[in-house]
């Protein structure tokens, strides 16, 4: 059975590159739903509304898609607790074994500020926090990774346990 990676964590908190790092220590591949809502948004004419909708289905689709193929994978996006874990388990669990890595760092907020997406989206994020800053409820193995300074545990480590060692 494939081994699915989900990385999650609030915006800023790391996920993006920690994922990236994994899949390359890993071999395999990664989806990450902020791309894919970048290739809605150059590629289709949808609105902000329907781009998140098309990119949130297209995410958990194509993770399940690889896993169901055999294919372990490294998927990373912004998971609500409380909503996320039912995708999870509806599209995620039938299709391979899911270990949630969740990402976490108290400079989270700041760095996303600091890309400059405006006022509106960081107040946006900042009324999100309490649905993305603790990890998904999945009654699945869970590792909690620090990204304020480095990794802790190291990647080393992390690669283990996702590998389930």
């Amino acid at each position: 059975m494939a081994t699915i990676a989900l990385i999650s964590g609030a915006p800023g908190s790391g996920k993006t590159t920690l994922a990236t790092v994994l899949a390359d220590a890993l071999g395999w591949p990664r989806v990450d739903r902020d791309r894919l809502y970048a290739g809605l948004v150059d590629g289709a004419d949808l609105d902000r509304d329907q781009v998140v909708a098309h990119g949130v289905e297209l995410f958990w689709t194509a993770t399940a898609h690889l896993a169901a193929a055999g294919c372990s994978v490294v998927a990373d996006a912004t998971l609500y607790r409380g909503q996320s874990e039912a995708d999870v388990r509806r599209v995620l669990d039938p299709a391979g074994d899911v270990r949630n890595v969740h990402c976490r760092s108290d400079l989270a907020y700041g760095r996303f500020v600091a890309r400059g997406h405006g006022a509106a989206i960081d107040a946006r994020v900042a009324r999100n926090a309490p649905l993305v800053t603790d990890p998904l409820d999945l009654g699945r193995p869970r590792l909690e990774v620090d990204t304020t300074d480095g990794y802790d545990p190291t990647v080393d480590r992390v690669v283990a346990w996702v590998r389930g060692r």
